[in-house]
């Protein structure tokens, strides 16, 4: 934990320091910036004989040997530069053994790779892996530690875990030697899972050497396990362990290394062993023969000694009998063994006290453990290395030895520049589509990897941005995952994203399911699709046209939220919790407000929204104040596209248009209580509450103001405050098109109707309400009207869609979900699913009514059809045919006021041929014909307008259908 700590004051530092080069990469273009942040180094790590490196953007790379997989890049071939360690992002802290590698995610997993005899890499197996494999029954893990054949982990309780090697206690449960052994490849003399090391609690770091492990706790105080022959263990004696030739003392449970209450950090070299101290000094205890104590002397030393000549010390790390310190000012001292140059000063010459590394500083992170190579990280994100380079361990491309520290080579992963690129759309309950913005790369982007559940599920070429997962189960989550790969192999961090898939509910077969979006579905039109996450975090506008999409707004991680979103003519403009409302358009904020009467607007439409007090251009930013208005919520006024506002104005309505001039509409002074409110208008006529008195009793009075100030009275009902004051007006009336829809109350019935009134003054009743227990606040409830008239409404939880023209019903559905009607078309909502009503093609002949019977062997049906030619040439079909194994004859009588105006054919089709039937004109328009129809035939017939005649939308012809059949 203290050593993570480590890094992150080293993140932090390097960033710091990094703030004037982003600032000024900014200026040049923001991709440089997040380029430079994500690919700088925070960590590095080092084996026997390779070396790992860790980015900001938690990947991981690897160079040096690689006979048993341990660079995790897929091969065994060695690597004298960095390359990626694959299917690894998210990590936090890296660690390296003999031959092997370990990583550990931020979700609190770790993953290791590389060589496996002894169960290092804790997947219950001995079979070596050259990409990570996840280490098993592990989890919440805050801190890890690789020692020469086994590991260790710190988990958030403070717990110590370990696997591997088990020779001398190792593993600290009390055990020693072989235990759990695994059959498989290669040999075992281990713990090929984890093991909980006995007696250890609060602890905060580990360190692992040779044959010593250790463990820091948070009060300060160091404890140790394992080999105790050359005094690792800084606790002089030990059980007695007779290996072969050899004597030595060994301990398989922990115990407290005495004088030591301040510690900081540890570490562990191949049988030595260092704390640092709160105050900055250093101290160690253990095999001593190349002066790797740094006391002056090479004698071995059982318990700790203080490094000589040396403070102020910030990180230390040990190798195989060489030490590192890093200084609080940026330079790093090194001491012991130096026969490679791993001591950085210039000679093979080794030092039992600290020398500096040469030409060295700004240092930020040091390591080295189990060999004979040194690496340092500094606060420019650059990695050095200098010592044994006879594997490519020290990355700079050679097999050469290096005495003081080289730079190197920091390859690029693919980047993604924005901060949240893959989303998921299209959701059903057996299919989702993802979707993604490209990665960006310097050797350009060779491919994308898919991922369903951590597993590939496809490889797209890279200029591809989306993909259908099909097979889904229903109602199921699943996890998706996103990986750019580069031409060079390298693999950008994943992106990820998880979506559930609907319930297997049959769609009712008037609706058709367009668009099912991971979140809210807050608008749209026929274009275009509002929608923001799960969570309000996240605002999306979705093309309909060629499925895609761009974020409209992101949280960042931040605490706010999307509290409206409306789709204006050109953008959108939305409204984010503590920082107004913003227009956006053509990917940008154009403007914004922030105090606008909370700057929340009630309503958008076209390029105009209205707050408190206002009407704005959300293009221009121009505002028109309203005078005397104070709106709190849609109640009180209405918009039109134009930017034209009619709004409540003392006891009248006032009518403001877009060139800030007005009209005022005043009750008559006869008129009780000289009050209106509750205004709508379709751009023509205003639509809007009267109060007034009748009987004794306040009645609201419906009226219709048009343009040449005529005032027509629709209807009188009881008093409803809840209707007039509280809630949406619109839920009692609307006005569109100049059709009308409103409810009545019908006192003789004591029940209330809803009603729809054509322009022309026609009016028809689409439904009446069960008698309720009280006059008012019956749940009836208008949800839109149409501009042919067509009406949504409610009754409890069941909405309804009545055509005022047709005079029907035409689709009704219970349960969540409204309806919405888009340039001719109806919609329904239902969160994130964005369904189209199917209407009835307006080119078929519709069945009015229908009867059958059975006489003397055969079958008769008696069938009235009906239909509209609305335009020049436009037809309406119908067809029979008859049930298999049966043969039929159809008489098919067309009748209609307008006769003359249409012509009717009559056809029998099948088998690829087309048999026209003759028909006969009556002199007062009725037109007929007949045809037999043979098994596997069908009759079809058709009422054609006449090209060139005027024909308006309500023309209505009636077509009469008797058909005979039976199986003779």
């Amino acid at each position: 934990m203290k050593r993570r700590f480590m890094h992150l004051v080293c993140a932090f530092l390097l960033l710091t320091l990094l703030v004037p080069i982003q600032a000024a990469a900014a200026e040049a273009g923001s991709a440089v910036a997040a380029e430079s942040l994500n690919s700088g180094v925070t960590m590095v790590a080092g084996g026997s004989d390779h070396t790992l490196d860790l980015k900001q953007d938690g990947t991981v790379w690897a160079w040096g040997n690689n006979e048993y997989g341990q660079l995790g890049d897929g091969t065994t071939i060695d690597r004298y530069t960095p390359v990626q360690v694959q299917g690894l992002d998210s990590v936090v802290e890296i660690s390296a053994g003999s031959r092997f590698s370990m990583a550990l995610k931020s979700d609190g997993t770790v993953w290791a790779w590389g060589g496996n005899w002894n169960g290092q890499l804790g997947d219950s197996s001995v079979a070596y892996r050259n990409i990570p494999v996840q280490v098993t029954t592990l989890s919440s893990v805050v801190a890890i530690a690789s020692g020469h054949y086994h590991n260790l982990a710190v988990k958030s309780d403070g717990t110590v875990w370990a696997w591997g090697w088990n020779i001398h206690g190792l593993l600290g449960d009390g055990r020693w030697n072989i235990h759990d052994a695994v059959v498989g490849e290669g040999s075992m003399n281990g713990s090929s899972s984890p093991v909980q090391v006995k007696g250890l609690g609060s602890v905060v770091d580990v360190a692992a050497g040779f044959l010593h492990s250790l463990a820091l706790k948070s009060d300060g105080t160091v404890w140790t396990w394992g080999n105790n022959d050359s005094g690792q263990q800084g606790v002089p004696g030990g059980l007695t362990f007779n290996d072969g030739p050899y004597t030595t003392t060994y301990r398989n449970t922990p115990v407290q290394v005495q004088g030591l209450d301040s510690v900081s950090a540890i570490a562990a070299g191949y049988s030595h062993t260092l704390a640092l101290n709160s105050n900055g000094t250093v101290l160690a205890w253990g095999s001593n023969s190349s002066g790797q104590l740094g006391d002056g002397s090479t004698t071995t030393r059982y318990t700790p000694v203080q490094v000589t000549k040396l403070g102020s010390v910030s990180a230390i790390a040990a190798g195989s009998s060489h030490t590192l310190a890093l200084k609080s000012d940026g330079t790093v001292w090194t001491w012991g063994h130096n026969n490679s140059g791993e001591l950085g000063e210039g000679s093979a010459t080794s030092s039992s006290s600290p020398v500096q590394v040469s030409e060295l500083d700004s240092v930020s992170a040091i390591a080295t453990i189990d060999g004979s190579h040194s690496l340092a990280v500094k606060s420019d994100g650059t990695v050095w290395a200098w010592g044994n380079n006879s594997l490519g361990q020290l990355g700079d491309g050679s097999t050469i030895n290096r005495y003081t520290p080289v730079q190197i080579a920091n390859p690029e992963a693919p980047h993604w520049l924005e901060y949240d690129v893959l989303t998921v759309t299209d959701v059903t309950y057996n299919s989702v589509q993802l979707n993604w913005q490209h990665a960006t790369d310097e050797t350009g982007i060779d491919k994308y990897l898919v991922y369903q559940d951590n597993t590939l599920l496809a490889t797209l070429n890279s200029d591809v941005n989306s993909y259908e997962v099909n097979g889904l189960s229903s109602d199921s989550s699943y996890f998706f995952s996103l990986v750019a790969v580069d031409a060079d192999g390298n693999q950008s961090v994943k992106k990820e994203e998880s979506a559930s898939t609907a319930a297997n509910n049959p769609v009712p077969e008037a609706e058709t399911l367009l668009y099912r979006l991971n979140g809210t579905i807050l608008d749209f039109d026929q274009s275009r699709i509002i929608w923001k996450e799960t969570g309000d975090k996240s605002l999306w506008m979705y093309n309909r046209t060629d499925k895609s999409q761009v974020k409209v707004y992101d949280a960042n991680g931040s605490n706010r939220t999307i509290s409206t979103a409306k789709l204006s003519a050109d953008g959108v403009v939305y409204s984010i919790s503590g920082t107004g409302t913003h227009y956006w358009e053509d990917g940008a904020v154009q403007n914004s407000w922030d105090t606008l009467d909370t700057a929340r607007p009630y309503e958008v439409k076209g390029n105009f929204a209205v707050f408190g007090h206002n009407v704005v251009n959300v293009k221009t930013s121009e505002s028109r104040s309203l005078l005397n208005s104070s709106f709190k919520n849609r109640n009180s006024f209405d918009l039109s596209a134009d930017g034209t506002v009619v709004y409540e104005f003392i006891n009248g309505i006032r009518r403001h248009l877009p060139d800030d001039t007005f009209t005022t509409f005043n009750p008559p002074s006869s008129e009780y209580p000289n009050t209106y409110n509750g205004p709508l208008t379709d751009g023509k006529n205003i639509l809007y509450n009267a109060y007034t008195e009748n009987g004794g009793y306040s009645k609201w009075s419906l009226q219709v103001r048009s343009a040449d100030g005529q005032v027509t009275k629709i209807a009188l009902n009881p008093i409803d405050h809840a209707d007039s004051y509280l809630t949406d007006p619109r839920t009692s009336y609307q006005i569109n098109n100049g059709w009308i829809a409103y409810k009545e109350y019908n006192k003789e019935i004591e029940r209330w109707t809803l009603k729809v009134r054509s322009p022309e003054g026609e009016t028809k009743q689409v439904y009446t309400a069960p008698k309720w227990w009280q006059l008012t606040g019956v749940p009836l409830s208008i949800k839109q009207l149409g501009p042919d008239g067509t009406v949504a409404y409610t009754f409890k939880d069941t909405t309804y869609l009545y055509s005022a023209q047709e005079g029907k019903l035409l689709y009704s559905f219970s349960g969540p979900g409204e309806l919405q009607h888009r340039d001719s078309l109806w919609y329904r909502i239902d969160g994130g699913s964005l369904y189209q009503v199917d209407r009835v093609d307006p080119n078929q002949l519709q069945l009015s009514d229908s009867k059958t019977y059975q006489a003397g062997g055969s079958n008769y049906v008696y069938s009235l059809y009906y239909g509209y030619i609305s335009t020049s040439g436009q037809e309406l079909s119908g067809s029979w045919s008859p049930p298999e194994g049966f043969h039929g004859f159809v008489k098919v009588s067309m009748v209609s006021p307008e006769g003359e105006d249409y012509d009717l054919s009559l056809e029998t089709v099948g088998e690829g041929n087309r048999l026209p039937e003759g028909t006969t004109k009556l002199p007062d328009g009725t037109e007929y014909g007949a045809t037999e129809v043979p098994g596997g035939y069908r009759a079809e017939w058709r009422v054609k307008g006449r090209t060139g005649d005027d024909y308006s939308p309500d023309k209505k012809v009636f077509v009469y259908v008797s058909i005979e059949y039976d199986n003779h």
